[in-house]
């Protein structure tokens, strides 16, 4: 069969706007992530670098195993050295807006070391990015690996998690309660317009990110994705924990989700660093971190209550 000239003038245009388009939609994204790391150095650095401390200091862990719990996203799955006698399960989210961060980045290593040394089996999870996948892909892949875990352990599970993974676990615990044991958020954005009047640049450029519109557009899907807005009389017990020196994510964020708890009649604490930023644990070894740190383990032995 042959092709007039014309047709294929036309096929080779649209084969040259195709490559035009996956060259330009590249670009967009590496100068997006550009950005991203420029005015998010400080927090980058703190990130990888960022140690508890109460970290331990050693490899914390029994042994260790990695799960597909979806096609294409693995779980790490730590186990104490007593792990016969593992005081729960407690699976992690990590944070970085939503696009960026990974499980075993050492800020993140560091809290599992401090778990699994107090006596807990600690699952990591890996998750999309957001500006790729959108909000809705990330809370079911957390709800997939929590069915996992709650599958492989016959048990209720912990969820925790740090920043925007603070925010994941929340809106997980919301809609998988009966799952759920307790929830613990550090710095979580519990209501996204929050970050709006944040001075965090990277903060406001996660957000367009990942839920792919303006507030001053959409706010619908903004309210909709606010764990402030999921809660109801059945949600686990929730551990909050923020800095009022925060400005990434507002210290309000949270103080409004421990209300909105209240009001439910849920279990909740909210506890507050009066001098802490953005991932404070990290970096400040005051008296006050450390008794935080404490607090948390106590919350996850039901001890707070």
């Amino acid at each position: 069969m042959r092709f007039s000239r014309n047709a294929t003038k036309k096929f080779a245009l649209k084969i040259l706007l195709l490559i035009a388009a996956v060259v330009l939609g590249f670009w967009n994204a590496v100068l997006t992530l550009l950005v991203i790391f420029i005015f998010n150095i400080p927090l980058i650095r703190k990130a990888v670098f960022g140690k508890l401390p109460t970290d331990p200091g050693r490899k914390g862990y029994a042994r260790s195993e990695t799960h597909e719990y979806i096609t294409g996203r693995f779980i790490d799955i730590y186990y104490p050295d007593c792990y016969s006698h593992a005081k729960g399960v407690v699976m992690f989210a990590h944070g970085g807006g939503w696009i960026s961060g990974y499980k075993r980045q050492p800020n993140n290593m560091s809290w599992y070391r401090f778990l699994l040394s107090q006596g807990f089996i600690v699952a990591s999870i890996e998750y999309s990015r957001g500006y790729k996948a959108g909000i809705e892909l990330l809370i079911s892949e957390l709800e997939s690996a929590i069915k996992f875990l709650n599958g492989k352990f016959q048990t209720k599970i912990s969820l925790m998690g740090l920043s925007a993974g603070g925010h994941l676990a929340l809106l997980t615990a919301s809609r998988n309660y009966q799952l759920v044991k307790n929830v613990i958020s550090y710095y979580a954005p519990s209501d996204l317009l929050d970050i709006w009047e944040s001075p965090s640049i990277f903060a406001r450029i996660a957000a367009l990110a990942t839920l792919k519109r303006l507030p001053s557009k959409d706010k619908n899907i903004y309210a909709k994705y606010s764990p402030v807005n999921n809660v109801h009389g059945s949600f686990p017990p929730t551990l909050l924990v923020h800095g009022l020196k925060d400005d990434v994510v507002p210290y309000i964020s949270s103080v409004k989700m421990f209300k909105k708890l209240k009001e439910q009649r849920v279990h909740v604490k909210l506890l507050l660093h009066p001098s802490g930023g953005h991932g404070f644990e990290f970096v400040q070894r005051d008296g006050r971190t450390v008794e935080i740190l404490q607090k948390t383990i106590a919350f996850l032995e039901e001890k707070l209550w």
